[in-house]
């Protein structure tokens, strides 16, 4: 998939979620950086600021108008300074969630999906050379391996939603207890600074960021800072602790079950 425009590559392509686990484990075992970050609808509409959205018509966005001018997604658009963070952020990632071509998930218009990230990667001649699929997040959870590795390294959560999981999935996974080591909470564009500089006092392997669009902010600063694993969960955790049909996480079924 090297240096190919997003457009010429197809579905079948975009790297299978077990194989995105197994990168995140061999990351973790050898203890090197990694980061994962995914390019929604609502990452898209930051991007395309000034470049296939005038300021004027990003506030008519109905995922702006969802949330008053952006408040509720965590961040106030218009913001071109949030856009040009992303487009690094992109860049320094070493694995791309993207919409799928066809047959895809996401609920919204197909112009705020695949098509628009095509135009956009192009327009700001981004050419990842790891594709997977967007909702890999959602997808990963259904895997043992992926409880495994909440079990065998150290977690720290970063979300609005990080002590609520915390306890759920505690509760949830006696037998593969996850070993979280910490939950910082985080709400705004304009805490990412503080929380950078918070997540210095945690010892960790793996970060597991569900902060909306910052998420792609944050996964690859954290991993170029500390050096560890960290990925964009999206909304993941919400909806573990709201159960929601979108996810199906893997559950021992009898003791004796692998």
């Amino acid at each position: 998939m090297i240096n190919l425009s997003i457009s010429q590559i197809s579905d079948r392509q975009l790297v299978p979620t077990i194989q995105v686990l197994n990168r995140i484990l061999i990351a973790l075992k050898q203890k090197k950086a990694f980061s994962l970050v995914r390019i929604g609808d609502g990452e898209n509409i930051v991007l395309a600021q000034n470049v296939l959205i005038r300021p004027k018509e990003i506030l008519k966005t109905y995922w702006v108008k969802q949330s008053d001018t952006g408040r509720g997604k965590g961040i106030t658009l218009p913001n071109l300074n949030l856009r040009n963070k992303m487009v690094k952020a992109i860049r320094l990632a070493n694995l791309v969630g993207i919409c799928r071509q066809k047959n895809d998930e996401v609920s919204v218009p197909s112009r705020y999906k695949r098509e628009m990230t095509n135009k956009l990667f192009d327009h700001f001649h981004l050419k990842p050379s790891n594709l997977c699929y967007v909702f890999v997040n959602r997808q990963m959870v259904s895997y043992r391996l992926f409880w495994e590795m909440l079990h065998r390294y150290r977690t720290l959560l970063i979300s609005k939603w990080a002590t609520a999981y915390a306890e759920k999935i505690n509760r949830d996974y006696p037998f593969l207890k996850p070993r979280i080591v910490g939950c910082v909470d985080f709400t705004h564009y304009q805490k990412i600074p503080a929380t950078l500089a918070s997540i210095e006092k945690y010892r960790f392997d793996l970060a597991l960021i569900s902060a909306g669009v910052n998420s792609v902010l944050l996964a690859p600063a954290i991993a170029e800072r500390f050096g560890k694993v960290a990925l964009d969960f999206g909304k993941t955790m919400m909806y573990t602790v709201r159960p929601c049909s979108k996810i199906s996480p893997w559950q021992q079924k009898t003791k004796s079950s692998s």
